[in-house]
């Protein structure tokens, strides 16, 4: 084999240059090789580039022969037999006749050919054929593949990219799809199958939507880029399914103290195993990402996959057919564990021919390499995996920031780490403490130090594998040097098989066996096992198939939605490029105008009745324990503190919102379960006249939110609120609402007068899902849909009698920030925003963040000036670089002057923040009331952290905080 060929060379008689037009790159030839062309041996000085990136070889001599024009040729490396043929040639050249046989073997034959001298001896030679032999098995000794990307090349591919990007990510989202979308490039339909969802472009004709510049995702993950298209779906090469493990059926309980998962034969058996903290999963969110690792190509592994996707379904690999791979055991291609549906297809490399062979590894995309000093190829993976929540609610810690913290879903027991799978076989999800320790590991964040992670070359925004007790020998059999990496790209609020209760079972989607729902049902449900009984559904209801659902939302359990109940939660998905300013300035308008995609825990709220042995502050509960109580919220018994506002209770009788403080048990004065309240918001510690008054018998409503909400888990986006009317005593009579439910109470008191009932939340629309409702506690109930006037956001003048109780279900978005401190800005004074002020009704006018900011509904009417910014006139940074928290160099705007009087309002300061290299934007709020002449605003941005109150300039105590969007925007690159 030639070291180099060019279809198309030319040389002048008499020139020293030879020009290759076809192109090839003269790089690997080198002095003293020999040129063959038009029959001719010439040696060669050097090969060069010119000036206009033309391919040249300079000859020692001048060419002698007639000039050449785009003919073939090829060059020998210079050994020590083939200057003897040479030679020979030289002397053969003068007897032409005499060796015109031998030179025409020469040049067709291999083995070795005998020319006759002038002085007549003769020379014995290998021919032409026989050195190109032999040189081929030299160069495949030193430098065997040359078409193969070596690896070398492989890692400073992978270096640029860690240069070029801000962190593991996405670098494009893919087009997404009108029906059901997420951000960019995920959507949601039940068309695509039970427990799916899709990444990048459908085959449809229409509905599109997206400026991805490629219609399927690209990610980055430590510096290696791969294209994400065609796993788990054939039809369409720009499409992917990610897959989820089937919803809970009532069968399975963990222990979170032990973080032993079993899955029992009947959902009665699992009930009844029950204990504080080993509990039936009904109330799951799943989390899905993306898996990077090196493996090595060989006999017992010989496959390799187009783009490195070993779920991959794609047809060929570069116009090569491919077939499934069938060596690999289908739990090497598992989404999840005990997912038999995802065997991906590739082609044998072991098998494939030498053509075929520099086909595929000609496309870089394919990340196949070869590495000299092992001789060996290698190929970068990618495999879709998602995971079921080990138990109830939000997992613990998913976060790819600058941490040390392992993969998990609760930080309490190694069994619910998170189980890298790298090239092995098995498709365990969590930690299996029995496997060998070389099959075994921990994803810990890329903060972690050298000496606990195995490979330095995780990036920002991953999880990489850790060495297991500092062993540098340990989970070889993961990847190659160690190089598996998670990127987390969101997680799954999901529901589950049992029948639907608004109490009992808010997550499920079954109906009862009688075909109806919970309000009409014949069915008696008193406790959640009752909602799995299969004896109480209806079989298959619930399901897409069945066309049957047991929600008001006719949502089904194996759908994934784009948001809300059974929908997509967080979307994890940054952008692996740095943010820039607009991209701050675009995610603050989407806040502002409505867009921006929130998450929360749901409120909950739940009625109780006042114990007997209340006194002073404390609300007592009695001896036993509430089925209503939260031990990782409420505490076990020893007094846990929960900071005010985020639970309270409202008093009829004083009109008073009492806010809950402590929670616990105490044998004191009898009191047993309690809570603790006090009457001014965010105080810290009771006063002389916090005191309640309560005297036991009361029926209260207790209402919870934020992080110390008694739901289970967050939802995002739009999804189903319900607000309860009625008259506490009523309510807590009403056993379908006893335990509590998704949403709030209203204080408005039926009594048989026409009145304007005002919701919680910010509703969505203007009718409500068929929404159930009791005159005799609970006995009996009808449902109906009812209409809310969006403008004043309540039901509007209807003579509701005294007893009616009536859960009104209706959609409300999710809140785009969280509480949060005051902040170093980023880019200093670069970073600062202006002062934006809401008083309008409408979503494109801020309302949405006046609920999440003030927790009140703006319904403000006015034609004109409902909205205004003002740019800062006077301020400027602390030493810290954040907002003053100073009387005497406050932060000041043109006091604030709308024209809406009949509502809430609220004005805010945004600016930018990055922490742990990811970004937010923080507000600066303060609470706005109008007296009827003016809004009692002094022009100043005042800071406080959290939230808390102050007296505005008419005297009314108004809330003054700091709050953050409540997901990263993305990631800003760290140059330092």
């Amino acid at each position: 084999m030639p070291a180099f060929t060019a279809e198309q060379a030319s040389i002048n008689n008499g020139s020293k240059v030879v020009q290759i037009n076809s192109g090839e790159s003269v790089a690997n030839i080198r002095s003293g090789d020999f040129l063959v062309l038009a029959g001719f041996i010439v040696e060669i000085n050097r090969a060069f580039v010119g000036a206009a990136n033309e391919q040249l070889i300079e000859l020692v001599q001048a060419w002698s022969h007639s000039t050449q024009s785009n003919q073939s040729c090829i060059v020998i490396p210079t050994t020590a037999e083939f200057k003897t043929v040479v030679a020979a040639l030289n002397e053969a050249n003068m007897l032409v006749n005499n060796n015109y046989k031998a030179m025409q073997d020469w040049q067709t034959k291999t083995g070795t050919v005998t020319f006759s001298n002038k002085d007549g001896t003769t020379t014995t030679v290998k021919t032409l054929k026989q050195i190109e032999a032999d040189n081929a098995a030299q160069l495949e000794a030193y430098h065997p593949y040359p078409w193969a990307m070596r690896k070398v090349e492989f890692e400073a591919r992978r270096a640029a990219n860690n240069e070029k990007f801000a962190a593991s990510g996405f670098v494009h989202f893919g087009i997404g799809h009108s029906s059901g979308n997420v951000n960019s490039g995920l959507w949601t339909a039940t068309s695509l199958g039970s427990n799916t969802f899709a990444l990048g472009k459908s085959g449809a004709a229409s509905g599109q939507v997206g400026d991805s510049e490629t219609d399927y995702p690209v990610v980055n993950i430590a510096g290696v880029i791969t294209d994400i298209n065609s796993i788990g779906y054939a039809p369409s090469k720009d499409l992917s399914l990610v897959k989820l493990p089937p919803a809970e059926d009532g069968t399975r309980t963990y222990d979170s103290a032990t973080g032993v998962s079993v899955t029992h034969a009947t959902s009665a058996i699992a009930f009844a195993s029950e204990t504080d903290t080993n509990k039936v999963v009904t109330d799951r969110v799943d989390m899905w990402g993306l898996e990077g690792f090196l493996r090595e190509i060989n006999d017992a592994d010989p496959f390799v996959y187009n783009k490195g996707e070993i779920q991959s379904l794609a047809t060929s690999i570069n116009g090569i057919a491919t077939v499934s791979d069938t060596v690999r055991p289908i739990t090497y291609f598992a989404w999840y564990e005990g997912d038999t549906t995802s065997r991906g297809k590739g082609v044998n490399w072991q098998t494939a021919t030498e053509s075929q062979r520099i086909i595929i590894a000609s496309d870089p995309k394919n990340n196949i390499r070869f590495d000299d000093k092992t001789g060996k190829f290698y190929q970068w993976c990618i495999r879709g995996r998602s995971f079921a929540g080990l138990g109830n609610g939000d997992w613990g810690f998913i976060e790819g920031i600058l941490n040390t913290s392992r993969l998990t879903f609760s930080g309490s027991t190694l069994k619910a780490y998170v189980n890298p799978q790298g090239a092995l076989n098995t498709d365990v999800s969590y930690l299996d403490v029995d496997k060998p320790t070389d099959e075994r590991a921990q994803y810990v964040g890329f903060g972690a130090t050298n000496s606990i992670l195995f490979s330095d070359k995780i990036d920002t925004g991953l999880f990489g594998i850790a060495k297991y007790s500092g062993s540098d020998s340990s989970n070889t059999k993961i990847a190659v040097n160690g190089e598996c990496y998670f990127l987390v790209c969101g997680t799954v609020s999901r529901l589950n098989q049992g029948a639907y209760h608004p109490s009992f079972n808010s997550f499920g989607a079954a109906k009862a066996s009688d075909d109806k729902r919970w309000y009409e049902t014949v069915q008696t449900v008193t406790y959640k096992a009752d909602c799995f009984d299969p004896s109480k559904l209806l079989t298959g209801s619930g399901s897409i198939a069945s066309v049957k659902s047991g929600r008001s939302d006719d949502r089904y359990y194996d759908a994934i939605y784009a948001n809300g109940q059974g929908g997509v939660c967080r979307d994890m998905r940054y952008r692996a490029s740095g943010l820039t300013d607009v991209d701050f300035a675009e995610a603050d308008l989407s806040i502002k105008d409505g867009t921006y995609r929130g998450t929360e825990k749901p409120p909950f709220s739940v009625p109780f009745v006042v114990g007997p042995n209340s006194i002073t502050t404390y609300i007592s509960l009695g001896e036993t324990k509430p089925d209503w109580w939260d031990d990782k919220i409420l505490g076990t018994g020893s007094v846990t503190d929960l900071g005010t506002s985020k639970m309270y209770v409202y008093n009829q009788a004083t009109g008073e919102k009492l806010f809950v403080w402590l929670s616990g048990y105490t044998t004191t004065s009898n009191i047993g379960w309690y809570l603790r309240t006090v009457k001014v918001e965010f105080a810290s510690s009771t006063a002389a006249n916090d005191n309640h008054g309560l005297v036991g018998g009361e029926s209260l409503i207790l209402q919870t939110t934020s992080d110390k909400s008694l739901s289970k888990f967050s939802v995002s986006g739009d999804y189903t609120y319900a607000d309860v009317i009625g008259d506490p005593a009523n309510i807590f009579m009403c056993d379908d609402l006893k335990n509590g439910w998704i949403g709030g109470w209203c204080q408005d008191i039926p009594d048989g007068t026409s009145k304007n009932f005002k919701l919680t939340r910010p509703a969505q629309i203007s009718q409500s899902y068929p929404s159930p409702y009791t005159l005799d506690n609970g006995d009996n109930w009808i449902a109906t849909p009812r209409t809310i006037d969006l403008t004043t956001n309540s039901i509007l003048g209807v003579a509701w009698g005294v007893g009616f109780v009536t859960a009104i279900n209706y959609t409300v978005k999710a809140r785009v920030t969280k509480r949060s401190i005051n902040s170093e800005i980023y880019g200093r004074k670069g970073g600062l925003g202006s002062v934006f002020v809401s008083a309008w009704s409408s979503f494109t006018g801020g309302k949405l963040l006046a609920d999440s900011l003030i927790s009140k509904t703006l319904v403000g009417t006015n034609t004109f000036a409902r909205t205004m910014t003002y740019n800062l006139s006077q301020g400027s940074l602390s030493f810290d670089r954040k907002l003053p928290n100073s009387i005497s160099y406050p932060v000041k705007h043109t006091p604030v002057d709308i024209n809406t009087v009949d509502s809430p309002a609220f004005k805010a300061l945004n600016y930018n923040v990055v922490e742990n290299q990811q970004a937010f934007i923080n507000y600066a709020y303060t609470e706005l009331k109008n007296n009827g002449i003016d809004w009692g605003d002094d022009g100043k941005v005042h800071i406080a952290d959290n939230q808390t109150t102050m007296p505005d300039e008419n005297g009314n105590t108004v809330l003054v905080g700091t709050a953050r969007c409540v997901e990263p925007l993305g990631w800003i690159k760290n140059d330092k």
